[in-house]
């Protein structure tokens, strides 16, 4: 998986192809919150709940369907009195969500991600895989191996969520 500070940079990124009338600070925050929500699977680990199993890491929180209906709770809860651009909405934070389980099909590590689950449980990655697989827990991360996974992630999400986010700027701002 990516860090936990590297998955909240596509909907960053993404803030700027919104419309205007529809961009809110609720809105950024619930996007950054779609983007790491899929990890929360994690728990699971604790009740003895393998990673190979459905409701394991980068199971079923790592699926379209989840980030459907994660996206979908999310704009009827917070944002259905947002007439203007319900469906922009629902959009941003389905992308938000989806980009998470993308993100770690592209990492050299894990078992791969359940991306049609509950329907399969067989686990996908990219062919082409770039981003250093981040560790589960916080001590592993702080330490050599931790700056490694930042450079990776810098490279090869960051920059580009960043130059995704300036040509999105100029557009909005000249075209």
């Amino acid at each position: 998986m990516c860090s936990v500070f590297t998955h909240p940079a596509v909907p960053i990124a993404l803030v700027t192809v919104l419309p205007q009338d529809v961009l809110s600070p609720t809105l950024v925050l619930a996007g950054i919150a779609c983007s790491v929500i899929p990890d929360l699977d994690v728990i699971g680990f604790k009740f003895g709940i393998t990673s190979q199993h459905m409701l394991g890491h980068r199971g079923l929180t790592h699926s379209i369907v989840f980030a459907a209906a994660l996206g979908a709770i999310l704009t009827y809860t917070l944002f259905r009195h947002d007439h203007p651009g319900t469906w922009v909405i629902f959009l941003f934070l389905f992308c938000s969500t989806l980009s998470h389980p993308l993100l770690d099909m592209l990492t050299n590590g894990g078992r791969g991600v359940a991306l049609c689950a509950p329907f399969s449980n067989t686990r996908y990655f990219f062919p082409w895989r770039p981003i250093e697989v981040s560790p589960i827990g916080v001590r592993r991360f702080f330490s050599t191996r931790g700056v490694q996974i930042m450079r990776s992630e810098l490279r090869w999400v960051w920059l580009p969520a960043a130059a995704v986010y300036i040509l999105g700027m100029m557009i909005r701002r000249y075209g």
